[in-house]
């Protein structure tokens, strides 16, 4: 069968968030909270603001949408000693106050939130809560008053639940990628991400793991038709006011979705004709398929355990040198890692790899190759280590399929040359704490000589 799972981590690394975003976000968040902070502190009137961020920025689920209109929230709690006196209208007001003037809008005065908007396509909501000490928090709610509601303890056991695979944080992205793609009447992230968490099925590959939760999901809610919150409010079902016509709409929209992934999966499919049909509910900008991509299909699995979906036979007439990251270290992919590669000679304009590809411009020999980190979110200090790939019979006949798991010098960098063609591929891996936390690969796909 067609292994597309490379192509699902390029989709992630597509729709993820990068590092120097979220470090965009964390500081606009964290302006506005210190413009809270200075008018509560002048305002003198005994409220003094706490924060906590939730949401699928906290969470790490948060993709970028087609739109570009995205939202971050960031709860404000009041500790009290017993339900302040004050409207929750007041409590609304005072944050609009404190806020204005931070952006060109004004705030928004939502039912659950006080939204302020920025020109960059994303807005922050600001939800209000009050606490009392070993009590469950109450959220300002204009219609229904103060309520329980308590995100911190939903943040905590979805994480829980992802802590020992990265994968169900990546399936919940995707979850969101096919809804953000089809724009019709699909349930929240909310909502996905208790479906998958209640429903995901682990395996070595991302497209399978999506189709049988997928198949988990669908199953689920033909059954019952419902998604209860898992925190407080506890059994709080999410889709009760689920209209006749989005119920139809949704399971017609995850049939669709699994005939799909059944195709792509399907013994006699080519890795061309599995991505399209897995491009029919993610797109073709998001899940992207090139003609280069066909020639490095062979090797697709080539970094993978024993377990691999496409025949190593290739390897019976050389040393077998290559090694594999999970020999070394623990897996435990929870950080997003991206890596690109500038390709350089004498004479020539420097361009990035990905140029190449997604241009289809031919990479020829005698090339200089300098893979690098262009993104990675995982916090310091880590390790670095790198594989370098040769694959294909011209590598097979020079004895030279390499493989082996390399240090880092330091400069987070890797250097080498287009030496001869073939279908290679590098792989980064970033170690923290003796376990690899994030790993990324780019294939490398060197033409003939012209």
């Amino acid at each position: 069968m067609a292994n597309c799972h490379n192509l699902f981590l390029d989709l992630n690394s597509a729709i993820a968030l990068s590092s120097s975003r979220k470090k965009i976000l964390r500081a606009s968040r964290d302006a506005v909270r210190e413009k809270i902070r200075n008018y509560f502190r002048d305002k003198k009137n005994g409220f003094s603001p706490k924060f906590h961020g939730q949401g699928s920025f906290i969470m790490n689920t948060i993709i970028e949408p087609l739109d570009g209109e995205f939202d971050i929230d960031d709860g404000i709690y009041f500790k009290v000693e017993a339900e302040p006196n004050q409207s929750i209208s007041t409590f609304h007001s005072w944050i609009s106050e404190a806020v204005n003037g931070h952006t060109k809008q004004e705030p928004i005065g939502k039912q659950t939130c006080v939204r302020l908007v920025y020109a960059r396509h994303y807005h922050l909501d600001l939800p209000i809560y009050y606490i009392i000490e070993g009590q469950t928090p109450r959220l300002a709610h204009k219609n229904k008053g103060w309520i329980e509601s308590d995100p911190r303890e939903f943040i905590k056991w979805f994480n829980e639940k992802a802590s020992d695979n990265g994968q169900l944080k990546r399936i919940v992205r995707y979850l969101k990628a096919w809804s953000d793609y089809r724009k019709g009447d699909l349930p929240s992230g909310l909502i996905f991400s208790i479906l998958a968490t209640n429903n995901i099925i682990y395996d070595e590959y991302d497209d399978v793991s999506l189709y049988k939760t997928l198949v988990n999901i669908k199953s689920s809610l033909t059954l019952n038709f419902a998604c209860y919150r898992p925190t407080t409010p506890v059994d709080e079902n999410l889709l009760e006011t689920c209209s006749n016509t989005n119920k139809g709409y949704l399971l017609t929209q995850l049939d669709s979705f699994i005939k799909s992934a059944e195709q792509a999966l399907d013994d006699n499919t080519s890795l061309e004709n599995a991505c399209k049909a897995w491009q029919r509910h993610f797109g073709n900008d998001r899940f992207v398929f090139d003609s280069y991509k066909e020639l490095t299909a062979s090797c697709l699995s080539e970094s993978s355990t024993s377990n691999t979906r496409q025949d190593k036979n290739i390897l019976t007439n050389c040393d077998d040198t290559e090694e594999f990251i999970e020999n070394y270290f623990p897996i435990h992919l929870q950080y997003n890692l991206k890596v690109d590669c500038r390709v350089s000679q004498d004479g020539f304009m420097t361009r990035l790899l990905r140029e190449f590809l997604l241009k289809r411009l031919p990479l020829l020999p005698g090339k200089k190759l300098e893979f690098f980190i262009a993104d990675c979110d995982v916090p310091k200090p880590f390790s670095v280590k790198w594989k370098v790939r040769n694959v294909e019979e011209e590598a097979v006949r020079r004895n030279c399929i390499r493989g082996q798991i390399l240090s880092d010098g330091g400069n987070h960098q890797r250097l080498e040359h287009s030496d001869f063609h073939g279908a290679h591929f590098v792989e980064c891996y970033i170690i923290k704490n003796n376990v690899c936390v994030a790993r990324s690969r780019i294939d490398v796909p060197i033409n003939h000589s012209i």
